[in-house]
């Protein structure tokens, strides 16, 4: 009997990791399908692939949304908490996404992601400024060592840097810290109506500012692109975007939320691997040495967390 309960925890604990382990690998081609889809056509912009994938994706997350309403009816949304999801999601996630799809434009995919990838520590950061929290000199050091990673591929890369680079590099800094608030806000009412319910939530309002800033751009012609393009946000939308979300908070559920987050420090690491296989994007020992300062320090941070 012991033996049977040991080895079920076992497989949950497998089947944990593997959740978390395939949402990550699904979060890290995100930026890959954006670059893929910026050369199929160099007409499209920002706004026109963001449009697409949540118009894409929308449908999954109205069922997400249903089932979840399902199993937990209690917390209903009333106006302040609307109006939250309206602010967060209409706000926070679709700023933190353009500014996102718009630095890709100017800078490779791997170092969009490692840039991205240290929006923990700006967490650590807001957090201490406004909630006050405890922050020892463990974490302090995680937050140093990410920056110094940082500045290492920084400096390797300067010789080679143009305007535009610079553009792009301060555009993932401000997504970075965007999504940052946006995560540290989003706390309460993840609490309150669970990460499923929340995200719906946060999705349908944030789509809503999506398509008002895709039809003021292009009108309906945002959704009239080539079919190619479809063949690529699609997959971007289901395994970059919805699977992820299941998955993670399957296992989230099943090893809890420190290790989840450990294991997704895997992150850079795969869209690194990828971009430089499909995207020919170049990457040598001095920049593989500063990521892996990056991961290094967002490993301990989210140890801590």
């Amino acid at each position: 009997m012991i033996a049977t309960i040991k080895n079920i925890r076992s497989n949950n604990t497998w089947f944990g990791i593997a959740c978390v382990l395939l949402a990550t690998i699904g979060l890290s081609f995100k930026a890959i399908f954006i670059k893929l889809a910026y050369a199929a056509d160099p007409r499209i912009d920002a706004i026109s692939v963001l449009n697409i994938r949540m118009i894409l994706a929308l449908p999954f997350f109205a069922l997400m949304l249903f089932f979840s309403r399902q199993t937990n009816a209690t917390n209903t949304l009333n106006r302040q908490s609307f109006m939250a999801f309206l602010l967060l999601g209409g706000v926070g996630f679709y700023a933190s996404a353009f500014l996102d799809y718009s630095a890709l434009f100017y800078i490779p995919a791997n170092l969009e992601r490692l840039i991205l990838f240290l929006y923990p520590t700006f967490v650590v950061i807001i957090s201490f400024f406004t909630h006050r929290s405890s922050v020892n000199r463990y974490t302090i050091i995680a937050v140093v060592v990410s920056y110094v990673g940082i500045m290492v591929v920084f400096f390797d890369q300067a010789a080679v840097f143009t305007q535009q680079s610079y553009t792009g590099i301060s555009l993932v800094f401000a997504a970075a810290i965007v999504f940052a608030i946006y995560t540290v806000a989003s706390v309460p009412y993840i609490i309150r109506f669970g990460s499923i319910r929340f995200t719906s939530y946060a999705m349908f309002a944030a789509s809503l500012a999506i398509f008002l800033h895709g039809f003021a751009a292009h009108g309906f012609q945002v959704f009239y692109q080539d079919l190619k393009i479809y063949s690529l946000i699609l997959p971007m939308a289901i395994f970059s975007t919805v699977l992820p979300m299941f998955l993670m908070a399957e296992g989230v559920k099943r090893i809890g939320a420190a290790s989840s987050s450990i294991i997704s420090t895997s992150g850079p690491v795969i869209t690194i691997f990828f971009a430089y296989v499909l995207l020919n994007e170049s990457f040598g020992l001095i920049q593989l040495i500063g990521g892996m300062l990056v991961i290094l320090g967002v490993f301990f941070v989210a140890r801590k967390k």
